[in-house]
């Protein structure tokens, strides 16, 4: 404690004396026998802790805490009375912002033990303006986007990255809803949500929407408690990676329409070749019936019919491979044919296309059928159903699709592990489309999938 710096000013000399004799082997002691000496000490000396007579000639001890306020912020004030003046003491408390008042003559050790739990505040204040001068410089000079909202979700302040990511001016982000900024409105709910209920987010990657301006970005977010341990505003600090968003979904458009791609010339081959080479035999085995003994003819017929199946089989593998209804006929007809071609006795598939979709690129045309096909495939194969929903709609420049099936579910936190799924949020996310899964035993499984169209129509 030999370091705090006390300055006492007091207009009766003997006090001072008095004081410094008391403290000087205690602390690093200044006295002023003025307000004006006082303040030219200030000036000149890193003050920690001021202590001041309520009582003197040029202007009261609070007057001088007031007058020293903006200048002076950080030292902590204590004010010393002879008496007892209670509008002194609120206005100390109210104008001069004084840690504590003390009663004079003063009682040494208390004098002391005030001293010192006042620098110890004086070191907490120092700490905070650091640390908000380092926030304030990351604020304003970082290159993330940097949002504080209200518990409403209302914004409340910016950084010039966050105007930097939308290309805007300052007004126009004014009283702003954060939430109103996520592409997907699901999404956004379930955002504020999290951050409402756990508090933090860490590197959730979202798509943000403004003036038709989509941003990939990874949002981080925390919310910030009064000294009450009340919630008072929310941080939320987004990276915008959109270059590394379009460099993926570049790459896996062009591994999709590989795929496709091959699926076609697999498909044409083994219907040219193969195909062909199975209708031969057939015709040659048909011609076989005229010639041979009865007793042969019968087998020949076996073998023929055996071959109608194989190629009937072959047939629709190409067909699954690439399917003609969707390139010939479009999308809805091509998927109303997928649901006829899956459907059996024991599994009811059924499409609803709720209201006519825009003309779209062959690409996405693909991507909505194949996305369909896996998932009607993985619902046959492991959820034992009976029935499959499949509703698709256009809505707000973007294709919704509900696909659902009333099977036994599966654990959606371990979907990377198989089922499939995994071909359908490639798709998904080659069209900066989202996807939420919702699955368990009682009521089986429903993909909520949303993909914009504002790069997607002819």
């Amino acid at each position: 404690m030999e370091d705090i710096k006390v300055l006492y000013i007091d207009d009766e000399l003997d006090n001072l004396m008095a004081f410094k004799a008391s403290y000087r082997r205690v602390f690093d002691v200044y006295t002023a026998p003025t307000a004006k000496q006082g303040y030219e000490i200030l000036k000149n000396n890193r003050i920690e802790v001021i202590i001041t007579d309520q009582r003197m000639p040029e202007m009261t001890g609070v007057e001088f805490f007031e007058s020293i306020l903006n200048v002076f912020p950080n030292p902590i004030r204590i004010l010393l009375t002879g008496y007892t003046d209670i509008k002194a003491v609120k206005d100390a408390i109210n104008k001069g912002q004084v840690f504590r008042y003390i009663n004079k003559p003063w009682d040494e050790y208390e004098l002391k033990v005030t001293i010192e739990n006042a620098y110890q505040i004086y070191q907490l204040k120092e700490q905070n303006s650091k640390l908000q001068n380092k926030y304030q410089k990351v604020f304003t000079e970082g290159s993330d986007a940097i949002m504080l909202f209200d518990t409403s979700g209302r914004l409340i302040d910016y950084n010039k990255a966050t105007l930097d990511l939308f290309k805007l001016k300052r007004p126009q982000l004014n009283l702003t809803l954060f939430t109103d900024l996520i592409g997907n409105k699901t999404e956004s709910q379930q955002i504020f949500k999290t951050l409402t209920t756990k508090g933090i987010i860490k590197n959730l990657e979202c798509k943000l929407l403004l003036n038709n301006i989509y941003k990939n970005c990874l949002l981080s977010a925390n919310k910030i408690n009064d000294s009450y341990g009340d919630t008072v505003t929310y941080q939320a600090i987004l990276r915008d990676v959109t270059d590394k968003a379009n460099l993926e979904k570049v790459l896996l458009k062009t591994v999709i329409n590989t795929q496709e791609t091959e699926r076609i010339r697999i498909s044409r081959d083994l219907h040219d070749s193969f195909g062909q080479s199975l209708v031969g035999i057939r015709f040659q085995f048909e011609a076989l019936k005229n010639v041979i003994p009865d007793k042969q003819s019968e087998q020949v017929k076996l073998i023929s019919d055996l071959l109608a199946s194989t190629i009937d089989q072959l047939r629709e593998i190409c067909h699954n491979i690439s399917p003609p209804s969707l390139t010939t006929f479009g999308l809805e007809k091509g998927v109303n044919q997928l649901c006829i071609n899956y459907s059996t006795k024991l599994v009811s598939i059924h499409a609803n296309f709720m209201n006519e979709l825009p003309p779209l690129v062959k690409e996405l045309e693909v991507a909505i059928y194949r996305i369909i096909q896996e998932f009607i495939n993985n619902s046959i194969k492991h959820s034992n159903c009976t029935d499959i929903h499949i509703e698709i709609h256009h809505k707000d420049k973007h294709i919704v699709m509900q696909l659902i099936d009333n099977g036994t579910g599966f654990n959606v936190k371990s979907v990377k592990k198989g089922l499939g799924i995994n071909n359908i949020i490639s798709r998904i996310k080659s069209f900066d489309g989202t996807i939420n899964m919702v699955s368990n035993k009682k009521t089986g499984t429903k993909f909520s999938i949303y993909i914009p169209t504002h790069n997607s129509i002819k």
